[in-house]
């Protein structure tokens, strides 16, 4: 079975995550896969060096839909012939397919609480051009189904990611050294592109708190439209504990160097970061926005705070700093719940399902 993917993002974002996993759990011996990516992706020599092929074309740069783009998909889909079509937002990419009566498949990355009138025309929309619809967590579902998507329309399958690499002390040390971390820190990392919704604010607030701790050093690890805002921030108001990274293709090496995860987000809905931490036993703590509670249950694999609120975040942070045995319970915790829940396998066999149900009722 031939399947086409298409994703507009230049960077590595949460859904360059998942469509990364996705294509190394696949099982390659039903499915051929191709990628359509906008030219100079950041994806693109990731994706090439896993043997996939990636095709990259004009007009679908960081945009969902343009006709440009339709008539580019469009010729291509012509010369591909694919068997189904598996789109990451890209709706340039389900109107393609549809005008090639070609099945399609959407991935939905984020959740919608309470839908305006545009967004309930939208899953209208949604619906029309989608055979099938992914939702990564029950919020999204909710999310959706209050646009008036059609529950016969949606499969809630969760993010799964493939477990990273441990590395080696010494590896571990090498990395701390570039970074200009001393190895008895107690490092807490924020892995997100630099965007409001994912509460950096917040983050550096619960810094200059965490300030009273000379062993805490705050990672972020990211790129995006918030980055000089953060970074004058940091400097006007001297939060001394934070290192902004930039972004980093190699997050495994962040990772393996952290010792505790941090999400400040609004909303949620599974994050693929938190579930690459958890396969090395990295505990969190996150807001209750959207789909965190569920990936980080209370006091299993972390702790939940309310969104917004810098002082509770620090507090959790703290709490888990000082308290050995509970680190110890939260760290097994995340791995449990890592190996139970969220391998990239249990996700990708779940998505391939799909694709069988799909093309059966086609």
């Amino acid at each position: 079975m031939k399947i086409l993917h298409i994703l507009t993002d230049t960077n590595i974002g949460g859904a360059g995550v998942y469509l990364l996993a996705l294509l190394k759990s696949h099982d390659r011996s039903d499915f051929s896969i191709e990628v359509v990516l906008p030219i100079r992706s950041r994806l693109t020599p990731v994706i090439e060096a896993l043997d996939i092929p990636v095709i990259e074309i004009p007009h679908i740069q960081e945009q969902s839909f343009s006709l440009k783009a339709v008539g580019t998909l469009y010729k291509l889909l012509g010369e591909k012939k694919p068997d189904l079509v598996h789109t990451h937002a890209a709706f340039s990419g389900r109107v393609a397919a549809k005008l090639r009566a070609i099945p399609v498949i959407y991935s939905r990355h984020y959740c919608v609480a309470k839908p305006s009138l545009k967004q309930k025309v939208l899953g209208i929309v949604n619906q029309i051009f989608s055979d099938g619809i992914i939702a990564t967590s029950p919020e999204v579902t909710a999310g959706m189904l209050a646009t008036g998507v059609k529950p016969e329309r949606i499969t809630t399958i969760y993010n799964g990611v493939p477990p990273l690499k441990r590395l080696s002390q010494e590896e571990k040390t090498a990395i701390r050294t570039r970074y200009g971390i001393p190895n008895d820190s107690f490092v807490v990392s924020q892995v997100a592109r630099l965007d409001p919704v994912k509460g950096h604010d917040i983050t550096l607030d619960a810094a200059k708190i965490l300030a009273q701790d000379p062993n805490i050093v705050i990672l972020l690890a990211g790129d995006g439209p918030l980055e000089m805002h953060l970074r004058k921030r940091i400097e006007a108001e001297s939060i001394k504990n934070v290192i902004m990274v930039g972004f980093i293709s190699a997050a495994e090496e962040i990772f393996n160097i952290t010792d505790l995860q941090m999400c400040a987000s609004y909303t949620e809905t599974t994050s693929l970061v938190l579930l690459e931490g958890m396969s090395l036993g990295i505990p969190a703590v996150v807001t209750n926005g959207g789909g965190n509670p569920l990936v980080i249950p209370h006091n299993e694999r972390g702790l939940v705070v309310p969104c917004g609120d810098g002082i509770a975040m620090a507090e959790a942070i703290l709490k888990i700093k000082n308290d050995p045995a509970l680190y110890q319970q939260l760290s097994k915790g995340a791995e449990i719940g890592y190996n139970k829940q969220f391998r990239a396998e249990n996700m990708t066999r779940q998505v391939e399902k799909l694709y069988l149900t799909v093309l059966k009722k086609g």
